[in-house]
């Protein structure tokens, strides 16, 4: 049996402010910005991945190129 069912949980003792946490997220512009920045951050996440997808290769041979630079400069000491 559920809170909701067994009476612990009522409508009136939301609204008096029995439980905060619910009653922070019911409404109000706070919420709605905190969903507002987690979907921005979720599109810089996805598309920072999609441009280490596309640039993967280019990435790998300039630091390889540096890698090999590096280990001749560090031979020839």
């Amino acid at each position: 049996m559920s809170w909701i069912e067994q009476g612990w949980v009522t409508a009136a003792r939301l609204q008096a402010g029995w439980h905060p946490g619910i009653a922070r997220l019911r409404g109000g512009a706070a919420a709605q910005s905190t969903v507002e920045y987690a979907l921005v951050g979720a599109l810089v996440v996805i598309a920072a991945a999609g441009a280490l997808t596309l640039l993967g290769g280019e990435l790998t041979s300039v630091f390889t190129n540096i890698s090999k630079t590096l280990g001749a400069a560090a031979a020839g000491h």
